[in-house]
């Protein structure tokens, strides 16, 4: 753990070095802006490979309406992360094992999957979904009539699951993701449930949303079993439940439910409706197609329309003048250029911090580590990142958190640290940041001297500090507290 001063020693498996090695050459050659396409182009494919397969186990109309169902649960999480990588190569395993169940391809072919788990194995911690898709279809060749041999299946996984063991980190980066979540000793909101966040954010739509698709796929696959199906359904159905439940578990994996529910959908939904009239079939197919196309453009139209990408792109941020636009798709359209990358001016606190040669060591909250890593390290290090893996879990308890939600531990902890720097994310929602912040701003022995948007520096009242507290000390008129409910 080279970034932290806190914790140096504590050892931890970085199972996603393989993203970060990509990512760091693509930006090197192209910058954040050829990242941010680059990651674009990831979830695009992905979305057009389940599409795809979508099209082939049902029609396009199918495709087209849970396709657009899925839309606000694929999107919900669309940050750029290596679980990219593991949503793309979910779908395209997905698709070929399904294109040789369908006939369409040689058995041949899945022999590329071995090569693809190694490289899988080294870009993110879902590998093990891999040989996990690969046993399903073995075991579902069985009921097949014209199987192909099980040899084949069980010689194909067993060289896909040995591949896993190619990795930096031996068996052990092989098991870390049975166990990873057990080693946190942060709460991080991607990893609550369903209805923790539900509680915590009721407005927030994209709960019930992905409930009422869990509810619409029990419904169809209960049907589909009452009418005797469950060997055309097994796969979709043993995929779509185990993710729905990881997905309820942990809202990070809404997204990867998104993805699988357009083609596990469409499945069994086609399976339960291709026995209605054909001209019942398409009238109920268009009225559904209309409907949901009418959701697309009211999205493209409205700014607040659930399915609006206006604010989770950060439009009237970083467009000027589009908040007045009738149309706001067509003005985001033609400034599509300056869309990709950074968020205007997000650079600004680390500039100031160098320009100014502020010195640690720096107290940060967890959210803004990875900001000062990329901008600090190796000058600086940092008390605590966002891996939360990366530290101990009494590191979390015992430290880190007590000492925003406790003065006096704050005060123990200063005096061993001797913190001469304090650089948060201003906006960070955990019950002790805010709190925190407050306390700090209106110590005498601290000096708020940079806010904006994102972030806020405060300094250590000493002779070190001196000339850059005089020169830029924020007055506490600046500050107020809200509640925003």
């Amino acid at each position: 753990n080279f970034y932290s001063y806190t914790e140096p020693e504590f050892p931890t498996v970085t199972h996603h070095w393989g993203t970060g090695v990509i990512f760091y050459h693509i930006w090197k050659s192209f910058g954040f802006y050829g990242v941010s396409l680059f990651y674009t182009a990831i979830l695009l494919a992905t979305f057009l490979i389940f599409f795809w397969l979508a099209q082939r186990l049902s029609s396009f109309s199918y495709a087209f309406i849970f396709a657009v169902l899925s839309l606000p649960l694929i999107t919900s999480r669309v940050e750029i992360r290596p679980e990219g990588f593991s949503a793309l190569l979910l779908g395209v395993y997905f698709f070929l094992l399904y294109s040789v169940k369908l006939k369409k391809i040689s058995f041949k072919v899945l022999w590329v999957l071995p090569f693809l788990q190694l490289l899988w194995t080294n870009l993110h911690i879902f590998f093990i979904f891999g040989p996990f898709l690969i046993l399903l279809f073995l075991l579902d060749n069985q009921w097949q009539e014209e199987r192909v041999s099980q040899k084949l299946w069980v010689f194909l996984f067993l060289a896909t699951a040995l591949v896993c063991f190619i990795n930096p980190f031996g068996i052990k980066g092989v098991l870390t993701p049975f166990f990873i979540l057990k080693e946190y000793g942060y709460m991080l909101a991607e990893n609550q449930s369903v209805f923790f966040m539900q509680k915590r954010f009721p407005k927030n739509p994209l709960y019930i949303h992905y409930e009422l698709m869990i509810g619409v796929i029990f419904f169809i696959t209960v049907l589909n079993l009452w009418m005797k199906k469950w060997k055309s359904i097994f796969i979709a159905f043993i995929l779509l439940g185990m993710f729905s439940v990881l997905a309820f578990k942990s809202i990070r994996a809404i997204s990867f439910f998104g993805f699988l529910f357009i083609p596990c959908g469409a499945l069994l939904s086609f399976q339960l409706l291709d026995q209605l009239p054909f001209k019942r079939k398409n009238i109920m197919a268009g009225i559904v197609m209309v409907s949901c196309f009418g959701l697309v453009l009211a999205g493209l139209i409205g700014k607040k329309h659930y399915y609006s990408p206006y604010q989770k792109l950060n439009l009237p941020f970083i467009i000027e003048d589009i908040e007045q636009a009738r149309l706001w798709s067509g003005v985001a359209l033609k400034n599509f250029r300056i869309l990709p990358g950074l968020l205007p001016r997000v650079n600004q606190s680390a500039e100031f911090f160098k320009q100014n040669h502020l010195e640690g060591p720096i107290f940060n909250n967890y959210d803004i580590g990875g900001y000062l890593i990329y901008h600090l390290y190796p000058t600086e290090k940092l008390f605590v990142d966002n891996r939360p893996e990366s530290y101990s879990v009494d590191f979390f308890q015992k430290t880190y958190i007590p000492m925003q939600s406790n003065e006096k531990v704050w005060q123990a902890m200063d005096r061993q640290y001797q913190f001469n720097c304090i650089y948060f994310y201003r906006h960070d929602i955990t019950p002790w940041a805010q709190p925190f912040l407050i306390r700090r701003i209106t110590d005498p022995a601290w000096a708020p001297v940079y806010v904006d948007w994102y972030t806020i520096i405060l300094l250590k009242r000493n002779p070190i500090n001196t000339k850059v507290i005089q020169q830029y000390e924020l007055p506490q008129s600046l500050f107020s507290v809200s509640t925003n409910e």
